[in-house]
């Protein structure tokens, strides 16, 4: 087939005599002509493209075959012209049941068709933003499938990836579009959004980055498309998850987030079946009868498995029992190495106020309190000091406030006025959606999320040591309350992990890359993710590990929290042998290890196994081309997004 574009007369009417003017009229569409093409917008086409926004405005059926009517602007609504290539890609839906009962709904694919320099079918670039393309022939018998009048259809458009004729960069992107040969879809099957996938990953990309949209992966990866049936969308997204997954892989929604604007929304606990079922849990063979009672297909599935049973035994941990506990610390203060706590319990989904103290309880399971001083030095000591309240009855209180002692915290001298962080940390028993008596054999024992607090000497603070990560940037990938280590009650990222996982911790100088065997929180937490570690190889960062902004968070002047200068109170890297790296250094040779990296550190001020009076001399001069707004502030060198 052909490319088909407009054809734009463009004469000197002064120059042209009366011949040539008449015959150049004629071609353009003078009196006697045909109309032309759609003319140029009003306004100059876009030159500055960051995003593409496509519109699908209609699909037409001539004998059959399809043309797709669209439209192509930047994020300005300033119209694209010129697009040099283009996919098209086109699907039907088999609606939920109609391949036999107890079966979900699924894509059936025809064709991809794409133009480069020629095209498998039709282009018309009208050259105002406007394009239309006809495919090469009618959807009923492509693949091998019949085309269904009423059935839902779907039309990808992929266009981007490459760059206008003037050089302008064009970014990959992908649209869909759901229709019915009789105008607007009555159903259509979105499962999931790419939003949610993006928590974890960074603009998730496929096939040489071309394609980005759920909508896009789950109409390819469809039967008859894909050549396993293990590359089908649903089983082959969640084998993939079945390692390195950073949360629990019974909590479906950490993927499929309830979101009452998808048509499919609830899907995975609605339609249960071997196909996706299986995937996950692979020690069942559905049709042998092994693991599981034998189902020759899957209509009898939701008998047993119905909606209500399939979302308790998926939701990777009980919600509604753990919103009827929570413990806030109400007060806090400093005097000489003691701190005097205050704290209530209550039930927030009643407003109920537990009026005995917490080792009366008989539904709690442990309720603990870790507590360091120290802002100026992070911290004072390399471990939280503790106190057990589950069993330890209260100093006073009454009436659902009770107060406790903390006592043997370290104070250097001349710290007097910085601030000390507070946690509550624990776990309760729930028999169903209710709490319950710990000692009965039906409880179970759910992990509370812990929560901190600063004070001073006087009482609680607004702000304490700086909290550079939180709990909500931590929970786009990990449930915290489902974290592995330390029976999980350890689960405060913003606050509660600094609090052991300090500067007191050393590293092996001996090793390739120190960093990579201290458990110093910060150099812990860069070198896990980055799969640096040799205990925890099998870590797989799902997103770009140089964006910061992923963990991360903005300070109070709304800068993110990885900018260079470092806060003051961070301390240089210790090493077992007694030597020192000096701070800036640390951190960024964590990832860059490079002898290059810390040759160029070292001519900038920095001190690697040193002592620790050179180490914390200040000689660094990274800030002056990494800091903030520096030729090269690490802000812009990063991918942060």
């Amino acid at each position: 087939m052909k490319l088909m574009t407009n054809l734009m007369c463009v004469f000197n009417v002064k120059h042209s005599g009366p011949l040539i003017l008449a015959v150049l009229l004629t071609a353009c569409g003078g009196d006697d002509g045909e109309p032309g093409n759609p003319g140029n917008p009003g306004g100059p086409p876009a030159t500055d493209i960051s995003s593409l926004k496509v519109e699908v405005g209609a699909v037409t059926l001539t004998n059959g075959v399809a043309t797709v009517n669209y439209s192509v602007n930047n994020q300005d609504d300033e119209p694209v012209v010129g697009i040099p290539s283009s996919t098209y890609i086109a699907a039907q839906l088999l609606p939920q049941g109609f391949t036999n009962a107890g079966n979900s709904s699924q894509w059936q694919y025809f064709t991809s068709e794409s133009c480069t320099t020629t095209c498998t079918g039709e282009l018309i670039d009208h050259k105002n933003g406007k394009y239309s393309y006809t495919f090469s022939a009618a959807f009923d018998g492509m693949n091998e499938m019949s085309y269904m009048p009423g059935a839902t259809q779907r039309i990808i458009i992929k266009i981007g990836g490459d760059s206008l004729p003037d050089g302008t960069a064009l970014p990959t992107t992908n649209q869909n579009f759901d229709w019915q040969d009789s105008g607007a879809p009555a159903y259509t099957r979105n499962l999931i959004v790419m939003e949610t996938c993006n928590t974890c990953h960074n603009d998730l990309a496929f096939h040489g980055s071309k394609y980005n949209e759920v909508e896009t992966c789950v109409t390819c990866h469809s039967e008859g498309k894909v050549s396993s049936n293990d590359n089908i969308f649903p089983q082959m997204i969640h084998s993939k998850h079945l390692t390195g997954f950073p949360g629990s892989l019974a909590d479906c929604q950490t993927c499929h987030a309830d979101d009452e604007t998808l048509t499919e929304n609830m899907n995975w606990a609605r339609v249960p079946g071997m196909e996706a079922c299986g995937s996950c849990h692979t020690d069942i063979n559905f049709p042998a009868g092994e693991g599981h009672p034998a189902q020759v297909d899957n209509s009898n599935c939701v008998a047993c498995h119905n909606p209500d049973w399939t979302m308790s035994v998926h939701d990777g941990g009980n919600d509604e029992a753990l919103a009827q506990f929570n413990a806030q610390i109400t007060a806090a203060s400093l005097s000489g190495t003691t701190v005097t706590f205050s704290i209530k319990l209550t039930n927030p989904e009643t407003g109920e106020v537990y009026t005995d103290s917490v080792d009366k309880l008989n539904f709690v399971s442990s309720l603990g309190i870790e507590t360091n001083w120290g802002t100026s030095f992070d911290y004072s000591s390399n471990s939280a000091k503790r106190l057990t309240i589950s069993s330890d009855a209260p100093d006073s209180g009454a009436d659902g406030i009770y107060t406790y002692q903390v006592t043997g915290l370290t104070i250097p001298a001349g710290s007097e006025t910085d601030k000390g962080t507070i946690v509550v940390k624990g776990s309760i028993c729930a028999n169903g959606n209710q709490l319950a008596d710990c000692e009965l054999d039906t409880s179970t024992a759910l992990v509370l999320q812990a929560s901190h607090e600063f004070f001073d000497t006087t009482n609680l603070t607004a702000t304490g040591r700086r909290v550079v990560v939180s709990n909500e940037t931590c929970s786009t990938c990990h449930v915290l309350t489902q974290l592995k280590k330390h029976g999980g009650e350890r689960n405060d990222a913003e606050a509660q992990c600094q609090l052991c996982h300090n500067n007191f911790k050393t590293a092996d100088e001996t090793a390739e890359n120190p960093q990579a065997t201290t458990s110093d929180y910060k150099h812990l937490a860069h070198t896990l993710h980055a799969g640096m570690r040799s205990n925890y190889a099998d870590i797989k960062y799902p997103g770009d590990i140089g964006n910061c902004a992923q963990c991360h968070i903005e300070n109070e002047n709304g800068v993110l929290t990885a900018a260079l200068p470092l806060n003051s109170a961070v301390q240089p890297l210790m090493l077992n042998d007694g030597s020192f790296t000096s701070p800036t250094a640390a951190i960024c040779s964590a990832c860059h290890t490079s002898d290059s990296a810390k040759n160029h550190m070292t001519q900038q001020g920095a001190v690697f196994m040193g002592t620790e009076a050179d180490a914390t001399a200040g000689t660094e001069s990274c800030a002056t081309c990494h800091g903030q707004g520096a030729a090269a502030d690490v802000l812009a060198v990063h991918p942060i997004q």
